[in-house]
Protein backbone atom coordinates (compact mmCIF):
# COMPACT_ATOMS: atom_id res chain seq x y z
CA UNK A 1 0.00 0.00 0.00
CA UNK A 2 2.03 3.32 -1.46
CA UNK A 3 1.58 6.60 -0.17
CA UNK A 4 -0.69 8.83 -2.55
CA UNK A 5 1.18 11.47 -4.44
CA UNK A 6 -1.13 14.07 -4.26
CA UNK A 7 -0.43 16.70 -1.14
CA UNK A 8 -3.04 16.87 1.46
CA UNK A 9 -4.58 19.80 1.11
CA UNK A 10 -6.90 22.00 3.06
CA UNK A 11 -6.75 24.30 6.27
CA UNK A 12 -6.02 22.16 9.29
CA UNK A 13 -4.65 19.40 7.05
CA UNK A 14 -1.49 18.07 8.83
CA UNK A 15 1.63 17.52 6.14
CA UNK A 16 3.42 13.99 6.01
CA UNK A 17 6.38 16.02 6.53
CA UNK A 18 5.83 16.79 9.89
CA UNK A 19 5.63 13.49 10.70
CA UNK A 20 8.98 11.85 8.94
CA UNK A 21 11.59 10.27 11.31
CA UNK A 22 15.17 9.88 10.28
CA UNK A 23 14.39 6.12 11.30
CA UNK A 24 11.82 5.59 8.57
CA UNK A 25 14.90 6.66 5.67
CA UNK A 26 17.08 4.49 3.84
CA UNK A 27 20.89 4.73 5.10
CA UNK A 28 21.22 6.30 1.70
CA UNK A 29 18.97 9.06 2.27
CA UNK A 30 20.42 9.44 5.42
CA UNK A 31 23.90 10.20 4.23
CA UNK A 32 22.45 12.56 1.62
CA UNK A 33 21.05 14.52 4.77
CA UNK A 34 24.34 14.78 6.29
CA UNK A 35 25.77 16.24 3.42
CA UNK A 36 22.98 18.72 2.00
CA UNK A 37 20.75 18.89 5.02
CA UNK A 38 17.40 17.05 5.06
CA UNK A 39 15.59 19.91 2.81
CA UNK A 40 18.48 19.30 0.40
CA UNK A 41 18.47 15.61 0.37
CA UNK A 42 14.49 15.60 -0.07
CA UNK A 43 14.86 17.95 -3.31
CA UNK A 44 16.99 15.92 -4.78
CA UNK A 45 15.03 12.68 -3.60
CA UNK A 46 11.39 13.91 -4.79
CA UNK A 47 13.28 14.66 -8.34
CA UNK A 48 15.77 12.35 -9.04
CA UNK A 49 14.80 8.90 -6.69
CA UNK A 50 14.75 5.60 -8.03
CA UNK A 51 17.13 6.77 -10.78
CA UNK A 52 20.82 5.82 -10.54
CA UNK A 53 22.91 9.50 -11.04
CA UNK A 54 26.17 9.32 -12.32
CA UNK A 55 27.49 12.39 -10.35
CA UNK A 56 30.39 14.20 -12.63
CA UNK A 57 34.02 14.71 -11.84
CA UNK A 58 33.30 18.69 -11.61
CA UNK A 59 31.27 21.39 -13.02
CA UNK A 60 33.53 21.86 -16.16
CA UNK A 61 34.75 18.26 -16.61
CA UNK A 62 32.69 17.52 -19.97
CA UNK A 63 29.28 18.73 -21.24
CA UNK A 64 27.18 15.75 -20.54
CA UNK A 65 29.25 16.19 -16.77
CA UNK A 66 28.27 19.89 -16.84
CA UNK A 67 25.19 19.59 -17.86
CA UNK A 68 24.77 16.76 -14.77
CA UNK A 69 26.59 19.56 -12.37
CA UNK A 70 23.97 22.08 -13.58
CA UNK A 71 21.20 20.08 -12.51
CA UNK A 72 22.65 19.14 -9.31
CA UNK A 73 23.02 23.07 -8.75
CA UNK A 74 19.48 23.45 -9.53
CA UNK A 75 18.18 20.83 -6.75
CA UNK A 76 20.69 21.15 -4.35
CA UNK A 77 22.51 24.68 -5.03
CA UNK A 78 26.08 25.33 -5.60
CA UNK A 79 27.44 24.59 -2.45
CA UNK A 80 25.58 21.05 -2.58
CA UNK A 81 26.55 20.17 -5.60
CA UNK A 82 29.96 20.89 -4.51
CA UNK A 83 29.56 18.26 -1.38
CA UNK A 84 28.16 15.58 -3.61
CA UNK A 85 31.06 16.07 -6.11
CA UNK A 86 33.71 15.87 -3.37
CA UNK A 87 31.73 12.58 -2.07
CA UNK A 88 30.52 11.11 -5.06
CA UNK A 89 32.39 12.49 -8.05
CA UNK A 90 32.85 10.15 -11.13
CA UNK A 91 30.74 7.12 -8.80
CA UNK A 92 27.11 6.11 -9.38
CA UNK A 93 24.67 7.25 -6.74
CA UNK A 94 21.64 5.49 -6.57
CA UNK A 95 19.63 7.88 -5.09
CA UNK A 96 16.64 6.24 -3.10
CA UNK A 97 13.05 6.86 -3.47
CA UNK A 98 12.34 6.54 0.20
CA UNK A 99 8.16 5.69 -0.47
CA UNK A 100 7.77 3.52 2.94
CA UNK A 101 9.26 6.67 4.98
CA UNK A 102 6.55 8.77 2.72
CA UNK A 103 3.84 6.19 3.16
CA UNK A 104 5.11 5.95 6.77
CA UNK A 105 4.82 9.74 7.35
CA UNK A 106 1.31 9.96 4.89
CA UNK A 107 -0.29 7.16 7.70
CA UNK A 108 0.77 9.26 10.56
CA UNK A 109 -0.62 12.60 9.09
CA UNK A 110 -4.01 10.69 8.26
CA UNK A 111 -3.79 9.41 11.81
CA UNK A 112 -3.26 12.61 13.29
CA UNK A 113 -5.98 14.45 11.21
CA UNK A 114 -8.70 11.63 12.10
CA UNK A 115 -7.29 11.56 15.66
CA UNK A 116 -8.53 15.32 15.43
CA UNK A 117 -12.03 14.65 14.62
CA UNK A 118 -12.29 14.41 10.94
CA UNK A 119 -14.56 11.43 9.53
CA UNK A 120 -12.68 8.99 7.03
CA UNK A 121 -14.58 10.47 4.44
CA UNK A 122 -13.22 14.00 5.29
CA UNK A 123 -9.54 12.25 5.74
CA UNK A 124 -9.88 10.69 2.20
CA UNK A 125 -11.04 13.86 0.46
CA UNK A 126 -7.86 15.62 2.49
CA UNK A 127 -5.53 13.43 1.64
CA UNK A 128 -6.66 12.43 -2.04
CA UNK A 129 -7.44 8.99 -1.12
CA UNK A 130 -10.89 6.61 -0.95
CA UNK A 131 -12.53 6.25 2.52
CA UNK A 132 -10.90 2.05 2.45
CA UNK A 133 -7.03 2.97 1.99
CA UNK A 134 -7.76 5.37 5.09
CA UNK A 135 -9.20 2.36 6.85
CA UNK A 136 -6.10 0.42 6.01
CA UNK A 137 -3.82 3.06 6.58
CA UNK A 138 -5.71 3.36 9.95
CA UNK A 139 -5.13 -0.04 11.10
CA UNK A 140 -1.49 0.24 10.46
CA UNK A 141 0.14 3.19 11.63
CA UNK A 142 3.77 3.20 12.18
CA UNK A 143 5.08 4.26 15.70
CA UNK A 144 6.61 7.35 15.53
CA UNK A 145 10.48 6.86 17.07
CA UNK A 146 13.33 8.61 16.46
CA UNK A 147 14.24 12.17 15.73
CA UNK A 148 11.69 13.83 13.72
CA UNK A 149 13.27 15.92 10.84
CA UNK A 150 12.30 19.53 11.16
CA UNK A 151 12.11 21.67 8.10
CA UNK A 152 11.49 25.31 8.19
CA UNK A 153 7.51 26.85 8.10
Amino acid sequence: MGAPEKEPVGPGVPRREDFLFESDFPETARNLARLLGWDGALSLIRELGGIPFPVPKGPNNNARGAARYERLVELVGEEGAKRLVYEYGDDMLNIPNCSQAFSKGTKRAMAAYYDRGASLEETAAAFGVTTRWVSMALKAVPPMSGERIRFPT
